[in-house]
């Protein structure tokens, strides 16, 4: 079994389907959806979370979550560049 902690966050995401990455896409839009909150943050300190809790895991459940923590990262980059590109705008 590969240890997840060793792996990227591109290389984690690359373990999924495409359709299992737009599910978890969606589900990580919908728990923050309408909230009022700065998304890009509330997801890159969710993913810190989940980052440090796989530790406790065993290796399968550690893989869920490394790859869980990479989609939001990956989530809160794409929402701090839409961001930003709205205010050069």
């Amino acid at each position: 079994m590969i240890n997840p902690d060793d792996l990227s966050d591109d290389e984690l995401l690359a373990l999924l389907s495409p359709g299992q990455l737009a599910a978890l896409d969606r589900t990580i839009g919908e728990m923050l959806a309408d909230e009022g909150l700065d998304k890009a943050l509330s997801l890159e300190v969710l993913a810190q979370v989940y980052t440090v809790r796989a530790a406790e895991r065993d290796p399968a459940s550690a893989l869920a979550m490394l790859q869980l923590a990479a989609a939001m990262r990956r989530r809160a980059a794409l929402l701090a560049a839409e961001r930003r590109a709205a205010r050069l705008t």
